[in-house]
């Protein structure tokens, strides 16, 4: 089904080509949104401001000669042209009614397009280093990735979810180190604990969990040696455990660092700059050229030591993604302190060939509030609310729908006193309780047609109220949400959308009787029938639960 911002944007194209056949080599879009206000209609358009230097008119004009040149809308009950010239577009109630009905034929399928056409993208997120455990500000890139996800494969993009691994580097032989002292102090050997040594308790637990002979060494090298492995396998186990089974995350692969190295790699990605001409040397050091390619400087990638930079790694890794496995478009979501490194990945990929085929989507860092107080969080020190602990504490459905509320690129507060609440000022709760009060009319309408012996209730639907008609306008924007979201990964437009919806419902719940004295109102029964289904996918999409009670 198309959307009603598809088929006018697509109209108004039309018109605008057939009145201006100058316009015909000329780049312009038509993008529509939804005004502010009620008597503006349900969809705007500013195409005429554009077109106003290809035409030299004023935009009132050009819009008056778009809406008079044969713009024929199914569907559209009138369009006007307001000062100074934005283009509205009023929908007929009828023609909403038919909506709904489609709405009811395509059920869960509602929503669902072939905007992807079958492309491969990749998802890479969290992909936090298996040093720690999972930490508050990791739940963002989490549940907008996970979200992000379900949205390109609601419209037609074949998804991978993956997980990068970092399981070599210094961090893992410094988990190493302060596993073994641990280890070491819990078999009454004096070790001193250094500042440098990961400090949170999760030490003293997988120091316990080892299961090794009381070695009485005190080459601490040589037993690191051996407690490396164990503890890394240990951590990616239980860090696997959460994602799985707290966070309800699926990924389709954990992919290894290490396995880029063992594969050869990233040596052949050298193989391939040198071979691009895109390598010298200076001061000892191979740089690699990407000031010419939009960066502010060159990187090195293979330093005076002759030990390769994490830089070729993570060129060697998306080599993989985009020239070996081969995805259409590569996803990743990074965390606020990996920013400066966009640019540098960027030129790499427009050198190699692969400009357009990577986005990056940055989230910003999170306050944790309780109280109105915040709750001050140090890693280096191991003073931190993990992810999990927050989930136990406040629901997942609660967690997941206060991260994804605040667009990425916005610092945010999370209001754990806020996310406890089980009434409708908790935003969730407001949105999960209208799902169950629509699940309890229709228990009570059943009843009714049951008592009416099932007749034959008829299939037109007839909308007069204005929350009636408002309602079915929000039901019918659940595909532009999705395909809005798919082209701009803004995935804080899903809890909006929703919480939008929610209101609707509820004002027409307010207002309008379903079960009136002379029985059921067969369009409203269909009316909350249809919203049922829009909420339940909408929660669905963001992993969020669809209570049929409160």
């Amino acid at each position: 089904m198309k959307t009603v911002k598809s088929v006018l944007s697509q109209e108004i194209r039309k018109v605008c080509l057939s009145t201006w056949p100058q316009l015909q080599d000329q780049s312009f879009s038509v993008a529509l949104d939804y005004p502010k206000e009620a008597k503006h209609g349900d969809y705007a358009t500013n195409v005429a401001f554009q077109l106003v230097s290809l035409l030299g008119e004023s935009p009132m004009v050009i819009g008056n000669k778009i809406i008079t040149g044969g713009l024929k809308i199914s569907g559209v009950d009138r369009a006007e042209v307001l000062p100074p010239g934005f283009i509205n577009f009023y929908l007929n109630p009828s023609w909403l009614g038919k909506r709904i009905n489609l709405i009811l034929a395509e059920g869960k399928d509602f929503g669902n397009s072939k905007l992807g056409k079958g492309k491969k993208v990749q998802i890479e997120f969290i992909s936090a280093n298996p040093t720690g455990p999972l930490h508050v500000g990791n739940g963002r890139g989490a549940f907008t990735g996970d979200t992000l996800a379900n949205v390109l494969t609601k419209v037609g993009y074949k998804v991978q979810r993956e997980y990068y691994v970092n399981d070599i580097g210094k961090q893992v032989d410094r988990l190493a180190e302060s596993v073994t002292r641990r280890y070491l102090q819990q078999q009454k050997i004096s070790v001193d604990f250094p500042d440098y040594c990961y400090q949170g308790k999760y030490i003293d637990k997988l120091a316990k969990k080892l299961n090794l002979h009381k070695y009485k060494l005190t080459n601490i090298n040589l037993l690191k040696a051996r407690i490396k492995y164990r503890a890394l396998q240990m951590m990616i186990k239980d860090l696997k455990k959460i994602v799985t089974e707290k966070l309800k995350i699926d990924f389709d692969n954990w992919f290894s660092e290490k396995s880029l190295y063992k594969a050869g790699t990233v040596d052949n990605m050298l193989h391939i700059l040198k071979k691009q001409d895109l390598l010298y040397k200076k001061e000892g050091a191979i740089w690699l050229k990407t000031s010419q390619f939009g960066d502010e400087k060159d990187r090195v990638v293979i330093k005076a030591d002759e030990k390769q930079t994490y830089f070729l790694s993570d060129i060697a890794y998306l080599w993989d993604k985009l020239a070996v496995r081969k995805f259409d478009k590569v996803i990743d979501i990074w965390g606020a302190d990996h920013h400066g490194y966009v640019k540098r990945m960027m030129a790499v990929l427009e050198a190699l060939g692969f400009a357009g085929k990577f986005d990056v989507i940055i989230v910003q860092l999170v306050r944790l509030m309780e109280g109105g107080v915040e709750i001050r969080m140090s890693k280096r020190s191991g003073t931190y609310v993990t992810l999990e602990s927050l989930v136990d504490e406040v629901g997942l459905s609660a967690a997941r729908y206060f991260f994804l509320m605040h667009a990425a690129d916005t610092h945010m507060d999370f209001d754990m006193t806020l996310a406890k609440k089980k009434s409708e000022k908790n935003p969730v709760y407001y949105v999960q309780y209208a799902h169950a009060r629509i699940c309890s009319i229709m228990k009570k309408v059943q009843k009714e047609i049951k008592i009416e012996k099932k007749k034959n209730l008829p299939k037109t639907i007839y909308l007069r109220e204005n929350p009636e008609i408002n309602l079915a306008k929000t039901l019918i924007q659940f595909p532009e949400v999705l395909e809005a979201v798919a082209q701009n990964y803004q995935v804080n437009k899903l809890p909006l959308y929703a919480s939008e919806l929610a209101t609707a419902f509820h004002n027409f719940y307010n207002k309008c009787r379903v079960i009136e004295a002379e029985g059921v109102n067969n369009s409203r029964l269909r009316l909350i029938e249809a919203s049922q289904i829009v909420l339940a996918e909408t929660l669905k999409v963001m992993g969020i639960e669809a209570p049929t009670k409160m």
